[in-house]
């Protein structure tokens, strides 16, 4: 049962952390006997205990990683009371030939303090060794106690991460996979319709519901958490909505990168969409080419998105429109607390959406 609890932490074989060394040094600083600044180094270490091997998760003053089973006097303390201290090895007949303390490491004392969960269920100990004979005192054994509390709470974070990143991953996975089914009937339905408004009504649909899954897949591939690295995700939103259009539109994508919030970049995402959707209903009717631009840049301190398709242009007061684009176009502005403006042009269209940045 004990081995089972220690591979379920999944912290065997893992990289040196900053936050287990740190408990070993102040082990090590705490138990130092007065003369060891001029005579010989005492060595911390957090070891764990498997069945056939001892490894040492964090080391000071130590250079190899883990022993044989047979090597370790950690095993004696587990087999014990929550502490075992050795104030002279060669003299203990637990110790006295062990390679350890026989060897080139000549170790002559030993104090552990056992790691143990909330059943008292013991994976290994903190523990502090030196190259003579010594004996703690009341302080430093309650010290390392203390210390062997804190690496085990580091253990249990470990795991705790660990199991949440498993955990996230499963979600996403079923998002994922309930997201593409929906696209699926959708599409099945836009092709078994008849009714050109209700074709038209599942196109609006599918786009939105696609610009749904590139967040979603911008999020999950983000090792920064929520924040949503804005150029990778529209190319994302942009590639996926340009099914909508014809065959011939050339799509060009030009934006500078910047992290937003998953709600904020969601906004961004819907005001793409939509540009983009309209753009295949009108700019390009009769027509077999044409192009669609998407250019962000990051300037005096605000982000300036803008789409644009060589059509015959966006009419005067489009931005007051009460459609449902538009009134979605406006929203996803107004969420990003920035404002949508339609710029006039010699030819084409333009939609341009400004922010503030915070960074």
């Amino acid at each position: 049962m004990r081995l089972a609890l220690l591979r379920g932490y999944n912290i065997l074989d893992t990289s040196p952390e900053e936050g287990f060394d740190d408990i070993t040094r102040l082990a090590a600083e705490i138990c130092e006997v007065p003369i060891a600044l001029i005579s010989l180094v005492d060595i911390a270490l957090i070891s764990l205990v498997d069945d056939d091997r001892q490894w040492f998760k964090s080391k000071i003053g130590l250079e190899i990683d883990g022993s044989d089973i047979t090597d370790s006097i950690c095993a004696h303390a587990i087999a014990g009371d929550d502490y075992l201290e050795v104030n002279d090895t060669t003299i203990d007949p637990r110790t006295a030939d062990n390679n350890f303390v026989t060897g080139d490491d000549s170790i002559r004392f030993y104090a552990g303090a056992l790691l143990e969960d909330d059943r008292n269920l013991p994976l290994g100990t903190l523990c502090v060794l030196d190259r003579k004979p010594h004996q703690l005192n009341d302080f430093q054994r309650r010290a390392l106690k203390v210390l062997a509390g804190q690496a085990m709470r580091q253990i249990e974070l470990h795991k705790a991460l660990a199991d949440a990143e498993v955990l996230r991953k499963e979600v996403d996975h079923r998002v994922k996979n309930s997201l593409q089914s929906l696209e699926a009937l959708i599409r099945s339905q836009i092709r078994s319709e008849k009714s050109p408004e209700a074709r038209a009504a599942l196109d609006t649909i599918q786009g939105r519901l696609s610009t749904i899954s590139s967040l979603h897949e911008a999020l999950y591939l983000t090792d920064t958490g929520a924040a949503v690295d804005i150029a990778a995700f529209l190319r994302k939103v942009a590639h996926s909505t340009s099914q909508q259009m014809p065959d011939g539109v050339h799509l060009t994508v030009e934006v500078e990168p910047t992290h937003l919030s998953s709600r904020s970049a969601s906004s961004v995402g819907m005001n793409v969409n939509e540009a983009m959707t309209n753009a295949a209903k009108y700019a390009y009717e009769g027509r077999k080419r044409g192009t669609f631009e998407l250019r962000g840049e990051r300037k005096d301190g605000f982000y300036h998105l803008s789409c644009i398709d060589d059509g015959p242009g966006i009419p005067n007061n489009q931005t007051a429109g009460t459609g449902l684009g538009m009134r979605i176009l406006l929203a996803a502005a107004q969420q990003l607390g920035g404002e949508l403006v339609t710029p006039e042009r010699e030819s084409g269209g333009e939609l341009k959406v400004t922010w503030p940045l915070t960074d």
